[in-house]
């Protein structure tokens, strides 16, 4: 099984997206495979990498309640790729934000999971860190 780990931070280190992706890695079996997404210049590389995967997981900051603009780019190229390749994995997230409690990041998800059901792909959920 491969999982597709994806940090959307577009910080290019010490960014807490990465910290607590490399903490979920340490839980998953099989082939792991990280990728950095910051520019539109990643989106191929990325999708080439879904083509083979059974999952995907984003980590991702909030950013003004929501998914970083950068990213919503990434998922419009990723629901066509993903309809017309046939792709059907399971998507999870792993959202941060700077927020005391981690249920700010609720709007987030649930764009996640429309996205998914946009995509032909399984929401698998998601666990918002404050």
């Amino acid at each position: 099984m491969k999982t597709v780990f994806i940090n959307c931070s577009p910080k290019k280190r010490f960014c807490a997206s990465a910290y607590f992706l490399a903490l979920q890695k340490l839980f998953v079996g099989g082939k792991k495979v990280t990728e950095k997404l910051r520019t539109p210049a990643d989106h191929a590389r990325i999708l080439e990498q879904l083509r083979d995967a059974q999952a995907a997981v984003f980590g991702i900051p909030l950013y003004v309640d929501g998914i970083p603009s950068h990213v919503l780019r990434f998922l419009e190229e990723m629901e066509t790729f993903c309809k017309q390749n046939g792709i059907r994995l399971n998507l999870y997230v792993v959202a941060n934000n700077g927020f005391i409690e981690g249920r700010q990041n609720e709007g987030l998800m649930q764009s996640f999971e429309h996205f998914c059901a946009r995509a032909g792909l399984t929401w698998g959920g998601g666990v918002g860190i404050g």
